[in-house]
């Protein structure tokens, strides 16, 4: 299922959220947490910041099947990013840095911090993630 994001509220009335998230790039996948803050929905590794920008900037969303709720496609851009919200075994868990990052915006919900790992609690996260953005 794919869908054109736009913001249901003025962006002060807007939900917050942050889970760990892995961005996946074949054999390297890279630990961060994805965030939705004041309208904008971001994702930040330990190299950087991949992407933030508001909900009407986002081109596709998709949760696709063989993920269940816990991974998901997201076009920002022009460039597509494959996330998950379950640790790919053997994968890093997020720097500590990043999380205390996200504690830090107000209004920020974190999901118990690094405990989002297991395919359960990464369903969990990603049916919160789906009611959020309207899938």
């Amino acid at each position: 299922m794919t869908t054109r994001l736009t913001p249901a509220s003025p962006t002060h009335l807007a939900p917050s959220y942050a889970t760990p998230a892995w961005l996946l790039r074949g054999l390297t996948n890279e630990p961060g947490v994805l965030s939705l803050y004041a309208g904008r929905l971001r994702l930040t590794t330990s190299t950087g910041v991949v992407f933030d920008a508001p909900l009407g900037a986002v081109e596709r969303l998709a949760f696709p099947w063989y993920h269940g709720s816990s991974g998901m496609r997201i076009t920002v851009g022009g460039r597509r990013h494959r996330v998950t919200l379950t640790r790919p075994k053997g994968s890093a868990f997020p720097a500590p840095r990043l999380l205390d990052a996200s504690r830090s915006e107000p209004g920020v919900e974190r999901s118990n911090g690094v405990t989002v790992h297991t395919v359960l609690q990464g369903r969990g996260a990603g049916r919160v993630w789906r009611t959020l953005l309207d899938v």
